[in-house]
């Protein structure tokens, strides 16, 4: 999965505003290191839904 430099640019965590990373997966998401708050990425698009939200452990 890679994320458009223009997407990842303006994307931010829908909570804290924080940065998101990447991950590659399985499954590919993008996650915020401030929240502990991770959303799967379907074909490049990355699901930013609460219905598709998960919580990472720390």
């Amino acid at each position: 999965m890679v994320l458009d430099p223009a997407l990842r640019s303006i994307l931010g965590c829908p909570h804290c505003k924080g940065r998101l990373e990447e991950h590659q997966g399985p499954p590919p998401e993008v996650r915020c290191g401030n929240c502990l708050r991770a959303w799967p990425v379907e074909e490049g698009v990355p699901q930013m839904v609460p219905e598709q939200e998960r919580p990472l452990t720390p």
